[in-house]
């Protein structure tokens, strides 16, 4: 073998790779960096101190929800529902079947911000953090206590979410698997915080905690209000756990403090003794259940309580919203709340329309509990068993009701 024969050559080169293998492997291989903490804003605005943030978590939950393949959700996101259903399979297809069927079909419940609200009392941020609460016996129990001692879980019960663990299981092993946390980190978080910082130029004049207060008629004691915007939240404004709602990062900022406005709100008041009666016997009325059973089940609020928190909650927002100029179209054009309950969920929210109208007589300087306003009602038979749709038609802004096949005039 000479020095300019190939073989010799080929025998250097193999020497100087082991000798830089054996260098190198005596050396620390420098770490890979870790990833940075998204940003989040924070400011302040009277009695209400918001903090703008996003969440792989919540974003991970509502994506799930999107992946059912629903037409109520897949419209808002078609690219991203045909990548991620792309790479589903037999598994994974099976847990979302059934994730439909007993949580959705069987449980009456919006399937995306359900999973959210029982999930938030965990303060999972992450994809992993998920899957560790599933996977985990004990953390899953502690979820269960800690959602169950909420007025949520005093309602709505745990038996839904103990039916889908495993397929949660399969479905978060399934994110992390196709590299969700990394693609959300590279791909949706930086729209998302670009969101974030022109929301948080444009919130500062609005004291969305003062105004509840002031409609309630009582200390909401909110240290922070954690706006966590999200890449798949529409077209939903989420409450969760604690003083935190979920928002979509392609919302303009009167939808986002308006969605703030309303998810404060729940619940609007203790529901108990005489209240919890009358409301009971309102829920009973007729026209009240029509409501209830023919709406389409996809806007939620299928049971009468549900619906009746709902639109306690809806009548103080839309009026509110009006008043500060939050109400308006796509096109931006201001609407009245009248317009807005024609349009919104298919004008079902019929109760909240009356007690809007109420709220509008009364006007601002209305006194007393929103518990004490309600009782008044019912002693002046504003609210009556039996009448509320005479007294709904007897308003000159009430609408056709779509949810009940009503045709527009």
């Amino acid at each position: 073998m000479t020095l300019e024969s190939p073989s010799f050559r080929r025998a250097v080169a193999l020497f100087a790779a082991l000798l830089w293998t054996a260098c190198a492997g005596s050396r620390p291989v420098p770490a890979a960096p870790e990833p940075k903490e998204p940003a989040v804003h924070r400011v302040d605005s009277g009695r209400t101190h918001w903090v703008l943030r996003p969440s792989e978590a919540y974003d991970a939950l509502c994506l799930l929800n999107l992946l059912r393949g629903d037409a109520f959700y897949t419209r808002f996101y078609p690219a991203e529902f045909q990548r991620f259903s792309a790479l589903l399979g037999a598994p994974e297809q099976a847990a979302l079947a059934h994730l439909t069927e007993r949580m959705a079909k069987q449980g009456g419940k919006m399937v995306g911000p359900f999973l959210t609200l029982v999930f938030s009392v965990t303060e999972a941020t992450t994809v992993e953090d998920l899957a560790a609460t599933v996977a985990d016996d004990a953390a899953w129990g502690r979820m269960r206590a800690d959602f169950l001692a909420t007025s949520y879980g005093k309602e709505d019960g745990f038996a839904e979410v103990e039916a889908v663990r495993k397929d949660l299981g399969v479905l978060l092993a399934f994110l992390k698997r196709v590299e969700f946390p990394r693609i959300w980190r590279a791909e949706y978080l930086p729209t998302v915080e670009q969101a974030i910082a022109g929301l948080a130029a444009k919130v500062a004049p609005y004291d969305v905690v003062g105004w509840d207060e002031r409609m309630l008629g009582r200390d909401l004691q909110v240290a922070a209000l954690n706006a966590h915007v999200l890449k798949f939240a529409k077209p939903h404004g989420i409450r969760v756990t604690g003083w935190n709602f979920l928002t979509d990062a392609t919302y303009p900022a009167d939808v986002t403090v308006k969605t703030a406005v309303h998810e404060l709100l729940h619940p609007p008041f203790t529901r108990e003794g005489v209240l919890d009666a009358k409301l009971k016997a309102l829920e009973a009325d007729p026209y009240f259940q029509r409501l209830v059973r023919e709406h389409d089940p996809a806007f939620g609020y299928t049971t009468a309580r549900g619906l009746t928190e709902e639109d306690c909650a809806e009548a103080i927002d839309v009026y509110v919203s009006e008043r500060e100029g939050l109400l308006r179209n796509r096109e931006g054009r201001a609407l009245t709340g009248a317009e807005f309950f024609r349009d919104h969920d298919d004008g079902f929210h019929v109760l909240a329309f009356v007690l809007y109208e109420e709220f509008k007589r009364a006007g601002p300087s209305r006194e007393g509990t929103y518990e004490s306003f309600l009782l008044g009602l019912f002693e002046q038979g504003v609210l009556k068993p039996g009448e509320l749709e005479r007294r709904f038609r007897a308003s000159p802004g009430h609408y056709p009701v779509k949810a009940l096949g009503e045709a527009a005039r």
